[in-house]
């Protein structure tokens, strides 16, 4: 399936889900429509600093800053 295709099976998905609350009786209108169906993701930038203190808090060798590894043979 191509981008296009998903985008307007989804399109069609929400609308019908829409027209089908419009049936049920309740006592608040709701609905949705959308021009855009998939968000726009947001890239979060995690603090580097945290991270890196919580990674090498949880290994089990470390020396400096780099883990201490067991070289395996296979």
């Amino acid at each position: 399936m191509t981008n296009e295709e998903i985008l307007k099976q989804a399109k069609k998905i929400m609308d019908e889900f829409v027209a089908a609350l419009d049936k049920v009786k309740v006592k608040e209108k709701f609905g949705a429509q959308r021009e855009d169906q998939i968000r726009t993701p947001e890239k979060e930038c995690p603090d580097s600093t945290e991270f890196r203190k919580r990674i090498f808090k949880n290994a089990p060798k470390i020396k400096d800053d780099y883990f201490i590894m067991e070289k395996k043979e296979w």
